[in-house]
């Protein structure tokens, strides 16, 4: 029985795991740079700021710590989210707007798409993300934009904290820091920068790079949600979903949407199945009947 349920939690645990090597490498990289800057802030950065324990660093410790839960929790949900169409049962006749898998050799609802990736076809694809090795999709696009939410607020805060420390650290602006902090892992091999510097450098070109990544896949995916589109739909201009910002995060977010930020774990939950969607001209409709 104990083996059962222990293969049974081995093959779920896999089924959202990524499966590519790509993915896989991308995946693990994430994973411990989000360790590692934590660990960074908490155990090398705030001591030199606060050498005593006080008020202010107990608040930044507890924002960090909510950051980075929000962060990690959004994460999982996000991968452990089904998001394919294999839940639920398609009809054998194609519905005006479906089309045909060959891949699958099923029907597939509107907004859905085959993933290579994830090899199946997935509810309203929004795209592949490699990083997590799985596709931001209809049911799991909530924890996607928090997890991007705090991925950005964590990388704007740490820039931010980080600044004095890693300035000290390298020593000012000129050219030996200028060059740890483009190169950092050369400047050690060579023997222009401590270990101590080369590891401060890399977490500063981690954070700062990360950043920016972060930074803009936030604003590019907010817009997406705000017009209710996926990447597909953005690049073919498509806009039918399009229902007003105010119901276009209700369909994303859930029924909760405005609280959605606080916990990966409140339930908010989603309006409609994954197999069929409100267009604009639905809502014009139901405006002129009022």
């Amino acid at each position: 029985m104990d083996t059962t349920m222990s293969e049974g939690f081995i093959r779920r645990v896999r089924q959202f795991l990524p499966k590519s090597r790509g993915d896989k490498v991308a995946f693990a990289f994430l994973v411990v740079c989000i360790h590692l800057i934590f660990y960074f802030e908490q155990f090398r950065v705030l001591p030199e700021i606060y050498h005593q324990p006080c008020l202010a660093s107990y608040l930044h410790t507890a924002f960090m710590v909510f950051v980075y839960i929000n962060t990690v929790g959004n994460l999982f949900m996000m991968m452990n989210v089904d998001t394919t169409t294999g839940s639920h049962v398609l009809p054998s006749v194609l519905k005006p707007g479906w089309h045909f898998c060959a891949s699958c050799e099923a029907n597939s609802p509107p907004r859905s798409f085959h993933c290579w990736e994830c090899s199946t076809c997935v509810l309203k694809r929004i795209h592949h993300c490699t990083f997590t090795g799985n596709c931001a999709a209809w049911a799991n696009e909530r924890y996607y934009m928090v997890f991007l939410l705090y991925m950005s607020v964590g990388a704007v805060y740490t820039n931010v904290m980080n600044f004095d420390y890693v300035w000290d650290v390298m020593g000012g602006l000129n050219m030996k820091s200028f060059l740890t902090m483009l190169a950092p892992l050369v400047m050690w091999l060579a023997g222009a920068a401590k270990a101590h510097t080369f590891f401060v450098s890399l977490m500063s070109m981690i954070c700062l790079i990360g950043g920016a990544f972060s930074l803009i896949l936030f604003y590019f995916h907010t817009k997406l949600t705000l017009m209710n589109r996926t990447v597909f739909e953005f690049n073919k201009r498509i806009g039918d979903y399009d229902l007003g910002w105010r119901q276009n995060l209700e369909q994303a977010f859930g029924t909760r949407w405005p609280w959605v930020w606080l916990f990966p774990l409140l339930p908010s939950p989603l309006p409609g199945n994954g197999l069929e969607f409100p267009v604009s001209s639905d809502v014009s409709e139901a405006v002129k009947d009022m």
